[in-house]
């Protein structure tokens, strides 16, 4: 053990050596050696894949499967992932209790635990997670926040790519050693000091010869890359012959032990320490042709997805953060006197954390809701659904928590450095991790799209008075009655006890129509370009989605006979109740149009505040007498 730890310490491991690996790893690896792996029954056999839960609903499409909130484990199968889960959740609570154990530690016994066998296929000796039993593990390891990252930059991303596009010889060739903790992946696309920025990249690769390449340029913001000895780098390659375009990108594995590789610009992140951020510089590095996934010149596809909003793996980690946060305020609430009387007594006090409280709520049933369907359908369309996910939650968490701090005041500096931790690594969430303006489009115009299509003949009518102006007659003597129906089917698939929070739900669709047809009319095809309307598209779109997971979550959960069922149909209810009045303010805003809601008064005073290049308004003691 310490010749194992002695090795890993001194990075002796980056040699091309024959190391001494941990016995149990070394003989699950080496072939006509006997060892009993962890096994886990087999995955339930998924359906047939159904259109997007979304857009079902947006089209009032509903059926009882839809509703049913999904439970994708086989008995057997949960059995043994919440046995296996078990000891990882004991160890990880120590670890919050013991402050002396240090990264290298955890990191070994996690090894030992097969943490670092979950995302890889059965047949390369790993345990193949779903993404629901992904989704609790990364919940569980986030107590430590660092850990999280760490699981998911580290790992899961780098296993993903190399799983999914990579050959079989490059497969067998590192998944054991990333099992083992001989490799150490980590992917590299940012340059320059602002992020991701696809037409800014600048590192190129060019053919050396037949067998290999040269690579060149330099990747920021690269995580945990001063321990990686794997990066998934992503470089220009324009002289490739096997390329039709001009211009494309290239997708290779390169090892640190490789000639040019260096690193530099070490910077210790926010709220991650543990895992600092680098750039890594690569001068004239030769990479081998087999190191090359995929084909040269096809990385494109792969940097899209990567960069995709939706896909950064962060629901899980805003989760645990909250949670954390939220059970330490409970405890500390109850100790804090105010005026001479007990805090945690104050009907405001209560107020507020029972918003946390059903925030938190929210954000676990839309999370398992979308892991859920993925898991349940073959090759299921939840596109839409994972970007909602992912960026409701990160956004809920940074809130919940500044609210938090807000109530606990100054102790939040002075006697607990949690809550700041906590409000640090909610911030990471939505600013390294993600990105709001990218989520709020991607989702709006996809919907678009869909909706674009089956009315673009009444669009083109309504924009077109002139023209059609019988049609717009009869459509605005209709307009009344057809705005007053409603169609109640939604309660036929929820408890009865949830019948007013159906009625919320359909009437929240109901205005997301009446909204995304008026933006539609105004603006035409020029929608895409307004941002600001996207948004408002976006935000209705999330509203919904929640409380139709809220509501078919407290569903199951009243029919079963779940522990505090009576508290989960309360909170569907009433955040049904909250989240249609939210989306019918956001629908008067659209209605009153930019001039009115204050759109256009905030982009003219944004010209004047660009063109003095500072804030422009006069303090308000100035005088011109």
């Amino acid at each position: 053990m310490f010749t194992q730890k002695l090795l890993q310490r001194n990075k002796i491991l980056y040699l091309m050596s024959n190391c001494i690996l941990k016995r149990y790893l070394k003989e699950a690896t080496l072939p006509g050696l006997n060892y009993e792996l962890t096994r886990f029954n087999c995955h339930a056999k998924k359906s047939p894949g159904r259109q997007s839960i979304l857009k079902s609903l947006i089209a009032k499409q509903f059926d009882a499967e839809l509703f049913a909130y999904p439970m994708v484990h086989m008995p057997n199968r949960y059995d043994d992932f919440m046995q296996w889960l078990k000891p990882i959740e004991n160890y990880i609570s120590n670890c919050v209790n013991n402050k002396t154990t240090n990264k290298q530690e955890i990191l070994d016994h996690l090894r030992e635990l097969d943490v670092f066998r979950t995302h890889i296929d059965e047949k390369y000796g790993g345990l193949d997670f779903s993404k629901t039993e992904s989704m609790k593990l990364i919940e569980t390891l986030s107590t430590l926040p660092w850990l999280g990252t760490y699981i998911v930059k580290n790992y899961i991303l780098p296993m993903e790519i190399i799983s999914k596009y990579g050959t079989q010889d490059q497969i067998y060739k590192y998944c054991p050693k990333i099992m083992s903790g001989e490799v150490t992946p980590t992917v590299c696309i940012n340059e320059g000091e602002y992020g991701t920025n696809i037409n800014n990249i600048k590192s190129y690769i060019i053919p050396e010869n037949e067998d290999s390449w040269l690579l060149n340029g330099e990747k920021t913001f690269v995580v945990n890359g001063i321990n990686s000895n794997l990066f998934l780098v992503i470089a220009r390659d324009t002289h490739s012959k096997w390329l039709d375009k001009p211009d494309s990108f290239t997708l290779v594995l390169v090892e640190r032990d490789f000639k040019g590789v260096s690193c530099s610009n070490v910077y210790e992140t926010i709220g991650r320490h543990e895992i600092p951020t680098c750039t890594i510089n690569f001068n004239d590095t030769i990479i081998p042709s087999e190191n090359i996934i995929s084909k040269p010149g096809n990385a494109f596809n792969i940097l899209l997805k990567y960069l995709k909003p939706g896909n950064q793996n962060v629901t899980a980690q805003a989760i645990s953060i909250l949670r954390n946060f939220l059970n330490q305020l409970i405890i500390d609430i109850r100790s804090i006197k105010q005026f001479d009387r007990n805090l945690y007594e104050f009907d405001i006090t209560k107020k507020i954390i029972g918003k946390l409280s059903f925030t938190l709520y929210s954000m676990e049933s839309v999370a398992y809701l979308t892991c859920g369907i993925i898991d349940k359908y073959e090759n299921q369309d939840a596109e839409v659904e994972q970007i909602i996910t992912e960026t409701y939650c990160a956004n809920q968490c940074l809130s919940c928590i500044q609210a938090g701090i807000q109530l606990i005041g100054a102790r939040s500096y002075l006697h607990n450095k949690s809550y700041i931790q906590a409000f640090h690594d909610a911030v990471a969430l939505v600013t390294m991790d993600s990105n709001n303006l990218d989520a709020f489009t991607y989702v709006a115009v996809n919907v678009l799209k869909d909706i674009g299509t089956q009315a673009h003949t009444h669009v083109f009518k309504k924009r077109n008075y002139i023209k059609y102006p019988i049609y717009n007659i009869i459509d605005s003597m209709i307009k009344d009655f057809k705005s007053t129906s409603k169609v109640e089917s939604v309660k036929e698939y929820l408890h009865p006890s949830l019948q007013y929070g159906a009625d919320h739900l359909e009437d929240s669709i109901n205005l997301l129509n009446d909204g995304v047809m008026k933006l539609l009319i105004r603006n035409g095809s020029e929608i895409t370009e307004k941002f600001i309307e996207l948004q408002k598209i976006t935000e209705i779109l999330t509203q919904i989605y929640v409380s139709f997971a809220n509501l078919s979550r407290s569903s199951r959960s009243y029919c079963d006979g779940i522990r505090n069922a009576d508290m989960e149909k309360d909170i569907g209810v009433y955040m049904s109740y909250i989240i249609h009045t939210r989306i019918h303010s956001i629908v008067e805003n659209i209605e009153q149009g930019p001039l009115h809601n204050g759109d256009y008064s905030y982009m003219k005073i944004m010209d004047l505040l660009y063109e003095k290049r500072k804030y422009a308004m006069e303090h308000p003691l100035a005088r011109t007498f």
